[in-house]
């Protein structure tokens, strides 16, 4: 493992440079050394949820071998890394500005500059590999800089400072955000100013916005009016700020917005001030101070346009949690629909709030069964829609809380997460942290009839009309689904049949059996059931569900929106179509997020971002069926299925899922494009990293196929597994403790462990057959005793010789046909007493008729007679 950190007591240079280490080191975590400064804790306190940094106890430290340290290189300012760092054997990658000192770390990559800023290093490397940052990445990068050159006023502050902000302004840096956690410094007049500013500073309320205005009455001419009347501004937490200070017989005014509701330029003008929107100033000579506050205020009442109130910028309908969820089952909704928190209910009512953090700490404490009740934050703060959005966000920043309850009159009503507050800030720069990768639209009408007519067989036709029409009867609304309807389009046979009812499920399927003359099977806790037919195919049937609910529910939105929740649950967008069965309705085409099209395309898209972190073993499926089909993972799927991937998202599974995975890829009619797939974007290595792909033979794959297809044809065997042939192959450069160690990790049962054992004497056999001259039928019958009918495919594909193949085959034919004919009734009726030894004689008399020297029953009697009369065995 690599991590990138910076000092204790970190400051915004060091948070900055941990973060555009990052974007140089995507692969590594970056985790915090010790404490933060006051600045850096207000500044996570809203950006904590798009800045994924960890401490200490989050991560396992005996795997870290390689250390990535930023705006530091002295191990005594690590904090609680400092033991890790002197391990003898860590790495060093080092990227610092502070004067060298002899105890400093050092290491294969050491990076010392005089410059003003270590991010500044940092970011010329990036400008260098010519990486693309997001604005949103080029403010924090800048707010690096900025604090630690004192915006850019500090003596230590360099040219390559100044290029690297001015590269970051060119790639969006937002200066605002970088000066709301500036720390400006000042003289001693200039904070002898800022108090007298903070003694008569008066605050408006003027359309909803909070609008400062503050006096000094001296008369000493002090510099910096606008840097004071800055930080003032920071202190007051206002919209806007208007200062003014006499000065040698002039007043001086100087006014900042944070909003554009108010236009401070405009303002001024009446005193002749001049500006922009957001910073204006203004000499007046000829009017009183409280002159021109009347002016000010009056300006303001005529030229404020009302400012945004949580109303305005609240979700609702609120998807809330019921309180018996599982962590589990939260963890998953939160990532579904993009949401850092929830709340939780009981009985209609709010009764707490629990986030995504909350999950996490679940589940390392292997807790994501547990209800949400033990986690739930009880003690709940909230807005009413009147609350401003500079209040919602103080708030926050005080309590360092997410989200907040939009409240009216008792009801939850919406609600504002840290996400609305900072989109009111930065716009559209800001990064959503759930992206929707598919464009359907309900307006696209398609009819399927023509081709479920010409596709389906007409009985399964009259099925589906049968289930439309019970569902109707029963006020419901049924639909095919998944698999099925996918099929349908890419015109692949397929007549598994899923259902999903918007309704009464239960009883569906138990009027859907009576109906064919079939059973029914029910799963009341999971809203499903099966029927049972009479030829043996069954049809499995699900209640359509959501898995939240919304307040306020009176939405018809949310009363259509069933289906739509069940589909948006599927894995790909391939697997969301779903046809309508209902009579007024049947053959309707329900496509909320564009499958028909990627189908139509060869896409296999997923239908959000963090869909791969929810389920991993989607990565697996989509190989699967990008295979399957000749389809291509849709680069956006590919590229957040690698970066679960280099997560180490996969590792989190248990072994039991991989394998159930694996076995759909391995029974695929051909499935070695997907091992090839799954190797070249790092699956391989959680599959079975003991063994290299590329060492296997490809002719063998190949033929695997082919030999499977040549068994089946005769009839050997209809139970067959044809994964386990490939994993005989694949397994079969590895040593028998490794094999042990691959049977044992994926708990493989006895007759798959057996089977893959006795596929090691392969080699052997075939040596036997080959160099040793051991051809009869009796003689490979002993040598493959307890041998599965997947080994004996195996032996059959390490047969390269065509002799040895003609060998094997004529023995499982022979062996097919050959069958003993007498018993031990026989045995007893020519005077042998029943014994041990009867399984003797059935054995050998199996041995002589295999070898072809023993024919009928008559022969077998008579070598028997011969055996007893020679002696052979004892009657007594």
């Amino acid at each position: 493992m690599h991590i990138i950190t910076s000092h204790n007591a970190l400051d915004f240079d060091g948070l900055a440079s941990m973060v555009a280490a990052g974007i140089l080191y995507p692969g590594a975590v970056k985790v915090f050394s010790g404490t933060l400064s006051k600045n850096v804790r207000q500044f996570l306190a809203l950006y904590k949820d798009s800045l994924i940094i960890k401490s200490p106890r989050e991560i396992d430290l005996s795997r870290v071998k390689r250390m990535i340290l930023v705006d530091t290189a002295n191990i005594n300012r690590l904090g609680h890394l400092k033991s890790t760092a002197a391990q003898s054997d860590m790495e060093f990658y080092i990227y610092d500005h502070h004067p060298i000192s002899p105890d400093d770390l050092r290491g294969p990559i050491t990076e010392i500059h005089t410059t003003g800023a270590a991010t500044t290093i940092l970011v010329e490397k990036i400008l260098d590999q010519g990486i693309t940052i997001s604005p949103f990445e080029a403010t924090i990068l800048a707010l690096g800089i900025y604090e630690d050159t004192g915006s850019l006023l500090f003596p230590s502050t360099t040219p390559r400072d100044l290029t690297a902000v001015s590269n970051l302004l060119e790639r969006g840096a937002n200066l605002s955000v970088v000066a709301n956690f500036m720390d400006q410094p000042f003289s001693g007049e200039q904070r002898q100013l800022l108090q007298q500013l903070l003694n008569t500073s008066r605050h408006y309320r003027i359309n909803n916005m909070d609008v400062v205005i503050a006096v000094d009455d001296g008369e000493e001419f002090i510099p910096g009016l606008d840097i004071v009347t800055h930080r003032l501004f920071e202190m007051e937490n206002s919209d806007v700020i208007f200062v003014l200070a006499r000065m040698e017989g002039r007043i001086h005014v100087v006014s900042r917005s944070r909003t554009g509701n108010i236009k401070v330029n405009d303002i001024l003008k009446p005193l002749g001030g001049r500006g922009h929107d957001k910073a204006a100033s203004a000499v007046v000579k000829s009017q009183g101070i409280e002159e021109i506050i009347g002016i000010i205020t009056a300006g303001l009442g005529d030229n404020c346009t009302p400012g945004m109130l949580a109303k305005d910028i609240m979700s609702t309908p609120v998807k809330t949690i019921p309180v018996s969820h599982s962590m589990e089952e939260a963890g998953k909704i939160m990532l579904r629909y993009g949401h850092t928190g929830m709340p939780v209910v009981e009985n209609d009512q709010m009764i707490g709030v629990i986030s995504r953090r909350d999950v996490d700490k679940a589940r390392i404490h292997d807790l994501g069964h547990a209800p949400v009740k033990g986690f739930m934050t009880t003690t709940i703060l909230s807005v009413e829609p009147e609350t401003p959005v500079n209040e919602i966000q103080r708030l926050m920043v005080e309590h360092d809380i997410g989200r907040l309850p939009v409240v009216e009159n008792g009801k939850l009503i919406g609600i504002v997460s840290r996400t609305d507050i900072l989109r009111t800030l930065h716009g559209e720069d800001y990064p959503e942290d759930h992206e929707i990768l598919y464009s359907g639209s309900e307006s696209e009408k398609q009819n399927c009839w023509d081709l479920m007519h010409d596709r389906l067989p007409s009985r399964l036709l009259t099925t589906l009309k049968i289930a439309g029409e019970i569902a109707q009867e029963h006020n419901s609304t049924v639909y095919c689904v998944g698999g099925f309807v996918r099929d349908l389009f890419i015109r692949v046979p397929n007549f598994d049949v899923d259902l999903v009812v918007e309704g009464d499920g239960e009883a569906i399927v138990c009027a859907l059996a009576q109906r064919l003359g079939g059973k029914e099977r029910i799963h009341p806790r999971f809203k499903t059931g099966v029927v049972l037919l009479p030829d043996g195919s069954n049809i499995d049937v699900a209640t359509a569900r959501t898995e939240y609910y919304e307040f306020p529910a009176a939405l018809p939105t949310v009363e259509k929106s069933s289906i739509r929740e069940d589909m948006y649950r599927r894995d790909f967008t391939i697997n969301t179509l779903a046809i309508c069965l209902n009579p007024d309705s049947f053959g309707n085409l329900i496509d909320y997020f564009g499958g028909r099209k990627d189908i139509e395309n060869g896409f296999i898209r997923v239908l959000y971002n963090l869909s791969f972190v929810e389920d991993p073993t989607r990565v697996l499926r989509a190989i699967r069926f990008e295979q399957r089909y000749r389809f291509t993972i849709e680069p956006d799927t590919l590229r957040f299925a690698k970066d679960a991937i280099d997560r180490n998202m996969l590792g989190k599974l248990s072994h039991k899922r991989i394998l159930q995975e694996l076995i759909l890829i391995l029974n695929e009619k051909d499935p070695v494009a997907s091992l090839d797939r799954m190797r070249e974007i790092g699956v391989w290595k959680y599959i079975l990293p003991e063994v290299d792909l590329q060492k296997i033979s490809r002719t063998t794959l190949r033929r695997i196929p082919v030999v499977i297809a040549w068994w089946l044809e005769r009839e050997y065997n209809h139970e067959f597994r044809a994964w386990l042939v490939y994993i005989m192959v694949i397994l079969a450069q590895l040593s028998d403790e490794q094999i042990e160690s691959v049977i044992g990790r994926y708990y493989l049962d006895q007759y798959a462990g057996n089977s893959i054992r006795n596929s090691r004497k392969a080699g052997d056999i075939i040596q036997a057959i080959e160099v040793h001259g051991k051809s009869s039928p009796a003689e490979i019958n002993e040598m493959i005793a307890g041998f599965s009918t997947e080994s004996l495919v195996y032996l059959l594909l390490t047969a390269h010789d065509e002799n040895t193949w003609e060998t094997l085959v004529h023995y499982l034919e022979v062996k097919d046909q050959v069958k003993v004919e007498i018993n031990g009734h026989d045995l007893k009726a020519m005077g042998l007493k029943p014994g041990p030894f009867y399984s003797t004689i059935l054995s050998e008399l199996y041995r002589q008729k295999i070898n072809g020297l023993v024919l009928s029953k008559q022969e077998e009697l008579q070598m028997v007679a011969q055996w007893i009369e020679e002696g052979n065995f004892s009657n007594a």
